[in-house]
């Protein structure tokens, strides 16, 4: 078991777990009363069952990816194995248990995805603490709000730099320890980061994409940085922000080629927003 992968991932997937149980508590809301009533963070869902389900999935993909990184080929295969029968249950992944004595709902899918991350969590409990695990959840929730972020400053994102500049502000306000363009040490060069949070030892890449194109370019530029971001000890997170003008790239396109080059302390996000590319005159 490759301790390090489980410790750059786990912030990650216990993100994902709370989105899926904040959705089951909508479900659970919809069955017993309160329909469309908001969480404590004001999100509502039009099909909070179908919204579980994605969620779920999306956990499940995300775990498959790192046992296989972190060297878990049983575990891995029993949670395949765990999958293939929920999604044949009834209901399959939207199914819920629901208790009308004590007013509440259980997934059983949900619940299965908890003990696993719980049990990846407890393989390196003295390495990461809760509050990391805050921080990290709260910096990939700014990172996946770039575009609303952007939207609110009013900036027309011409360069990198544009993306950049936004952003860094937002989370130099939102974390003491933010460090711009830290350098990550190599045998032959040094490699600099956009950015980085150094107490969760998370390093930050900004690509922006006005085209097809320009979006394959970054990607390619992210593969390039897996490789050359190894082995530091202060930086072993890392993001890759893809701010598109438009869907040029899937982002389950982007999940599969992230899982084919074996970047587990990478997670790519991949957000679509308003750009303005560069006008160019004839002369």
């Amino acid at each position: 078991m490759d301790t390090a992968v489980i410790r750059s991932a786990v912030g990650g997937l216990e993100t994902l777990l709370r989105a899926a149980k904040r959705a089951l508590w909508h479900v659970e809301r919809e069955v017993f009363g309160d329909p469309g009533y908001g969480d404590d963070e004001g999100v509502t869902y039009e099909d909070p069952r179908y919204a579980m389900a994605d969620c779920l999935e999306q956990l499940h993909d995300s775990l498959l990816v790192v046992l296989e990184a972190a060297a878990m080929p049983q575990t891995r295969s029993d949670l395949i194995a765990a999958w293939e029968q929920f999604k044949k249950d009834k209901g399959g992944l939207q199914y819920t248990n629901d208790d009308a004595e004590f007013q509440g709902s259980e997934s059983p899918a949900c619940t299965y995805l908890e003990r696993l991350v719980r049990s990846l969590r407890m393989t390196i409990s003295e390495e990461l603490s809760s509050e990391q695990s805050w921080t990290l959840a709260r910096l990939e929730a700014i990172l996946n709000d770039a575009p609303g972020l952007v939207h609110r400053r009013q900036k027309a994102l011409v360069t990198e730099m544009d993306l950049q500049e936004v952003m860094h502000d937002y989370l130099s306000v939102c974390f003491p320890d933010f460090r711009k363009n830290p350098p990550i040490g190599g045998t032959l060069k040094n490699f600099i980061p956009d950015c980085g949070i150094a107490s969760v030892g998370a390093a930050i890449e900004f690509k922006l994409a006005h085209t097809k194109q320009q979006a394959i370019t970054s990607f390619t530029g992210v593969v390039e940085d897996t490789a050359g971001y190894k082995g530091s000890k202060d930086w072993t997170r890392f993001y890759a922000v893809m701010y598109q003008a438009k869907a040029f790239i899937l982002k389950s396109h982007l999940q599969s080629d992230m899982k084919r080059i074996k970047a587990a302390t990478w997670k790519a996000i991949l957000v679509n927003g308003d750009t303005k590319p560069k006008v160019k005159v004839k002369r």
